[in-house]
């Protein structure tokens, strides 16, 4: 029965290719499933492999949860390989599978609470945070790299009472982003704190937050998102001296 257990749920979580199930672990009392997958190995007579077994090295990620149970899912991965994007695969670092990760972002993108996500999909509230954080930071990077393009190629021409060029004031600019905690970021988003803004991707981000927070109800979320706003001054604030000065004058 193992070798039908093994291919029911090779079938159950969508593994094919050159893939197989190890082995897997049923805890009914913490209503847990581990599968541990191993790529697909070539035997002989006896079940023997027929070559040395590969050098791997094993990532772990929570999947989709099946019926009532958790699954969590051990991936072998040859060395020097990349890993492979499948929805049963997780990002190396990250807590989640690309299947699983895709649900939380789409509740999240609805203004779903945190707190509502973690006991909805039974999900550890650090591992959502964590997920959360490297998905808006890796955000964060590709945008300050618009900005950068954005800046340079659509640049006003500076003037005396405008745009801080390289100088004492740009100088001071950078590394005085306000604290997460400043009023200031909420009543720039709620409009209290008109900007001058030159920067596209800033009026993206804007937009963005604004949006968001039009759907999120709890104070956890809205400090979620005013902390994304925030990061992404963090990422981008040599680009954003103009804004910044504006921003610690207000």
């Amino acid at each position: 029965m193992l070798g039908a257990d093994k291919a029911l749920l090779r079938h159950l979580l969508l593994i094919q290719g050159a893939w197989e199930i190890g082995d897997f672990q049923i805890d009914p009392r913490k209503r847990r499933c581990d599968v541990w997958i191993t790529p697909q190995v070539e035997r002989g007579w006896f079940g023997r492999p027929k070559s040395a077994p590969t050098k791997t090295q094993e990532y772990t990620w929570q999947h989709v949860n099946l019926g009532t149970l958790r699954f969590v899912l051990h991936v072998s991965v040859p060395i020097d390989t990349e890993l492979p994007k499948l929805l049963w695969t997780g990002a190396a670092g990250l807590p989640f599978t690309n299947a699983l990760a895709l649900q939380v972002q789409a509740l999240s993108n609805e203004g779903v609470s945190l707190q509502i996500i973690c006991s909805a999909m039974k999900l550890s509230l650090s591992d959502v945070w964590r997920y959360r954080f490297a998905q808006d930071n890796a955000r964060a990077q590709g945008q300050g790299a618009a900005i950068a393009a954005a800046t340079s190629a659509a640049a006003k021409p500076p003037t005396t009472a405008s745009v801080p060029t390289a100088g004492p004031a740009a100088a001071a600019t950078v590394g005085r982003v306000p604290d997460a905690s400043d009023p200031v970021w909420l009543r720039l988003v709620n409009g209290e704190l008109p900007l001058d803004i030159h920067a596209l991707g800033l009026k993206l981000m804007l937009t963005r937050v604004r949006s968001q927070l039009e759907l999120v109800t709890d104070e956890s979320g809205r400090q979620l998102k005013l902390r994304d706003l925030h990061r992404f001054f963090l990422m981008n604030e040599r680009v954003l001296t103009h804004e910044l000065t504006q921003l610690k004058a207000g």
